[in-house]
């Protein structure tokens, strides 16, 4: 990887500066993933403190307490990224491109906190968070490894006229079916449509999402490693030095 160069990266330079990857179509990403980060964290919420909640926020534990807390403190910091770092410098663009890559990762382990609250609230989560850390080590391993052999044939895919960014398309793509099937989904377990089948048709439209998301995001990585690699990627680039004569 350390023989890659700016040239190896044009097709996705041209998504940096002015497409889907350019930091104001970034922040509007960011402000995407928040609504969808609210809605499932707000759903497992109010599925574990809730007053008709089985669970009750005095029963959860530490760890749980916590990760809500941790979510209330990333979700006061995206605000920040979304209303306040317009991405008009350089070190702007490089923590808009990392913040986006991380909030794309928080966005799809969201959607299982949310499983999570209910297969407690049906007492099933001793049976299921097993298989729950099975999918997400799972999911991400298979997510580094696309984005290790994308990074790998770098050079041979610069030169194809079809590598357009398809993967990056795909999330996009994604997100309205995100919502239509978090929607859905929250619909059953709230009407307990599905009895007890209920928890496992949430895992496979978890895991559906989990891995079609981190697929996108492989574009995502690539971006943020070409902006943090290359400072002539980044918006206003420092000026060539000139060579002594």
């Amino acid at each position: 990887m350390s023989k890659l160069t700016e040239k190896d990266f044009i097709d996705i330079r041209k998504e940096i500066n002015n497409g889907r990857l350019s930091p104001g179509n970034m922040r509007v990403g960011l402000g995407t993933f928040m609504f969808f980060s609210a809605l499932a964290i707000g759903v497992a919420f109010a599925v574990a403190a809730s007053a008709s909640s089985v669970i009750g926020w005095e029963n959860l534990s530490g760890f749980w307490q916590t990760v809500f807390k941790l979510q209330l403190i990333l979700f006061l910091l995206q605000i920040i990224l979304v209303f306040f770092v317009r991405g008009k410098s350089g070190w702007s663009h490089v923590l808009l491109s990392i913040s986006y890559v991380f909030y794309t990762y928080k966005m799809v382990l969201d959607i299982y906190v949310t499983l999570s609250m209910f297969a407690m609230n049906d007492g099933v989560y001793e049976e299921l968070s097993p298989i729950i850390l099975i999918v997400i080590i799972g999911g991400f391993a298979f997510h580094f490894y696309l984005v290790y052999r994308s990074l790998k044939n770098k050079k041979v895919e610069a030169n194809k006229e079809n590598e357009k960014g398809k993967s990056g398309r795909l999330i996009y793509v994604s997100l309205p079916i995100i919502f239509f099937l978090v929607s859905i989904t929250g619909y059953i377990f709230k009407n307990e449509i599905l009895g007890e089948y209920e928890i496992l048709f949430g895992l496979g439209i978890c895991t559906f999402l989990f891995v079609a998301v981190l697929i996108g995001a492989v574009e995502f990585v690539k971006a943020a490693y070409c902006v943090i690699r290359f400072p002539s990627f980044r918006v206003n680039p420092p000026s060539p030095k000139k060579k002594n004569a």
